[in-house]
């Protein structure tokens, strides 16, 4: 299994469609959460390089009466971040349904974990950007952008491959979760904060 493992992982970067394919049939969906968290993770950790970062984590800290532990810190960050991704992948799973998809949930779990994979290139990133201060900061960026969109590209494949959905089909159903989960809640949030600022 292992050898397989390094055999997907290979694939997602060089052969995303055929290896996401595999993967979707296959539903390793315990290997794909494990890897979704472990990047989420380093990720997490390689920020505290950034000193903006820091300071913004130091000025909400003072904001607070108590602090909290940790390592119970860390423990609901994952818990939270697990929570989040099968939700999301759920109401991904059911527009791609609706769009006329036939996969199972998941299969689409499995692929799209996988797809987060190229994000440990950021890790490194992150860390050097931070140590090399401004000019770091925006290679960083510019490199965090860029595998943002490598990300995106790999998710709508993986939602293609699982749900066997047209790329147009599969754009769709991606970006209409984005809005309904993320945007649509922004503008809720900003809405509520401008009404209260005038009461």
């Amino acid at each position: 299994m292992s050898e397989k493992l390094f055999d997907w992982l290979y694939g997602v970067i060089f052969r995303p469609v055929g290896a996401l394919n595999e993967i979707a049939r296959e539903k390793p969906v315990g290997w794909g959460l494990l890897i979704y968290l472990a990047i989420s993770i380093l990720g997490s950790m390689a920020a505290i390089f950034d000193p903006e970062v820091v300071a913004i984590y130091e000025e909400m800290t003072r904001q607070f009466t108590f602090t909290i532990p940790f390592l119970l810190l860390t423990i609901g960050g994952i818990l939270i971040s697990i929570l989040v991704l099968l939700i999301y992948v759920g109401v991904l799973h059911l527009f791609g349904r609706l769009f006329g998809g036939s996969g199972g949930y998941w299969n689409l779990f499995s692929a799209y974990t996988f797809a987060s994979f190229p994000g440990i290139i950021g890790v490194p990133v992150t860390v050097l950007g931070g140590l090399l201060g401004v000019f770091g900061s925006i290679i960083s960026g510019l490199v965090g952008f860029a595998i943002s969109i490598w990300v995106i590209v790999l998710q709508v494949i993986a939602l293609r491959e699982s749900h066997g959905l047209s790329t147009g089909m599969a754009i769709l159903a991606y970006f209409i979760t984005i809005f309904i989960l993320i945007i649509v809640p922004i503008f809720l949030v900003i809405g509520l904060v401008m009404a209260f600022m005038f009461i």
